[in-house]
């Protein structure tokens, strides 16, 4: 469902502007629990997507770099993928969701604390406003 999340203002429908009213930036969640359904459910297809054209298995990545929204999401997605938890990236209790600045900041988290090895094959996956989301696999 289209309007389980909401950001009313903003892209080309309400450009922002100096007189925008603020409410209309927050992000408005009308079905928590179908928000998580649903985002566990897309994550998952576009990731066995992103697999299957990258003719890869799970166990074959060395890491999974999910969206930051929701640990219970990006751990159901593991699950349903068979993704060792070791292998999932987690900044979400340090940073919290930080917006479409999440997977690059855990990327670089990631980095940081274990640099990226050439060959290594990383899963990356987002689900956002309007339950739009997508992944794709990166090689080192």
């Amino acid at each position: 469902r289209y309007g389980l999340i909401q950001i009313p203002a903003g892209g080309s429908n309400t450009p922002f502007h100096a007189d925008l009213d603020l409410a209309q930036t927050r992000m408005t969640i009308t079905d928590g629990r179908e928000v998580f359904s649903k985002a566990v459910e897309m994550m998952t297809a576009c990731s066995r997507d992103a697999l299957t054209a990258a003719r890869l298995r799970p166990q074959d990545l060395d890491r999974f770099v999910p969206h930051q929204a929701n640990a219970r999401i990006f751990d159901a997605v593991g699950r349903n993928l068979g993704i060792a938890d070791h292998s999932i990236v987690k900044t979400i209790a340090e940073y919290g969701n930080s917006s479409a600045a999440t997977i690059p900041l855990s990327l670089s988290l990631a980095h940081r604390a274990q640099p990226f090895r050439p060959g290594e094959k990383v899963l990356l996956a987002a689900a956002g406003a309007g339950l739009s989301g997508g992944a794709l696999v990166v090689g080192i």
